[in-house]
């Protein structure tokens, strides 16, 4: 079989690539631990998520036309695209058997199109770039070098489908409306030929792998949000309850981070200088999940923070008591992930 230099930069980064996910068969036959959809986008049916990661403010290149190398000048053309910032959520989908790259692609962006998104670009590997504008470059990988580039991200290398001559890419766009960020949404299907399967990551010959980035941009937030004591009390004083974002967690876990202990550290004076107030500690999630899930996981949350409260700062048992309420209690809508950052929190409620 003939190899190109874009299946070896393919093929190496997919040896560099760590998934990090014990799985009880080899054949991956379910998602990932730990990862779900996004809401915005509909898997296809039979799809597989093999790889799933998020981040609260990060930056995505969305290609809007070819990756071209100009070998007159020797060097990579200007090509065009977006540098979007904002929440970003990538997953990686293994598609059912029967799948084409073409029908991966279609089904992604009738969906899409039904929300209100709009095709930016689309592309696909062959054909020649000075006759065809959608092809996506003139060879040796380009393309995935240009946008996903080779490097490490959050745990994912940025390009981990498996070699093939078959692959389709496109960018999307939602326009945001009444203060919503816009949402952008890219998507690069491969098949997966016999010589490039890995079947140890659910990398199966025959099937098609699909990378989906989304990114729902927004300004950067302080993420350490720090609430004084005498707020909390004035806040408790006149709404019988306060909202702390200045307390941290793992995605999915209820560890607490190191970044929660100054709002921590101002729950304790709140509850010295006031020694007779008593308080419920609730913890909120937003609605990515299972209710009962989100229920058991924002208990667990709200009881590390009374643990600490408790053992680090001396606070009274008696005066503190734990409650998860899932998403039951919003405090935006979570249609969008600024929405939802809003909705993930823990509560001081006087109960007193």
């Amino acid at each position: 079989m003939k190899t190109s230099l874009s299946f070896w930069l393919v093929a190496t980064s997919m040896v560099a690539l760590n998934f990090g996910h014990a799985q009880t068969s080899p054949e991956f036959t379910k998602d990932a631990p730990g990862s779900k959809d996004h809401p915005i986008l509909k898997r296809i049916e039979g799809s597989v998520i093999l790889k799933y990661a998020t981040k609260k403010f990060d930056s995505h290149q969305v290609a809007l036309g070819p990756v071209i190398f100009d070998y007159a000048e020797q060097k990579t053309k200007e090509w065009k695209k977006i540098d979007a910032e904002g929440a970003r959520t990538t997953l990686f989908y293994r598609a059912p058997a029967d799948a084409s790259t073409l029908e991966c692609l279609r089904s992604y962006q009738a969906d899409l199109k039904e929300k209100g998104f709009e095709i930016l670009f689309e592309g696909y590997s062959g054909g020649k770039p000075q006759e065809d504008g959608n092809t996506l470059d003139n060879g040796y990988g380009r393309f995935v070098a240009g946008v996903y580039k080779t490097e490490t991200d959050y745990g994912l290398q940025e390009y981990t489908l498996p070699g093939s001559e078959d692959f389709r890419y496109t960018a999307m766009k939602k326009t945001g409306e009444g203060g919503a960020g816009d949402v952008y949404v890219t998507i690069f299907a491969a098949a997966v030929t016999d010589s490039w399967k890995d079947p140890e990551k659910g990398i199966l010959a025959g099937t098609v792998v699909a990378r989906v980035d989304v990114i729902e941009t927004q300004a950067m937030q302080n993420r350490m949000v720090m609430v004084k004591a005498d707020e909390m009390e004035k806040q408790i004083t006149t709404t019988g309850r306060v909202a702390l974002y200045g307390i941290y967690f793992d995605t999915n876990k209820a560890t607490l981070k190191p970044e929660s202990d100054e709002t921590l550290a101002e729950v304790q004076k709140l509850m010295s200088t006031d020694p007779g107030i008593k308080l419920l500690v609730v913890g909120h999630t937003d609605n990515v999940g299972e209710f009962e899930f989100n229920r058991d996981l924002s208990n667990r949350r709200a009881a590390a923070v009374v643990e600490a409260l408790t053992s680090r700062y001396g606070i009274s048992s008696q005066r503190l008591f734990p409650f998860g309420c899932s998403f039951a209690s919003p405090a935006a809508p979570n249609a969008t992930e600024d929405g939802r950052t809003k909705n993930r929190r823990v509560e001081l409620v006087k109960w007193n």
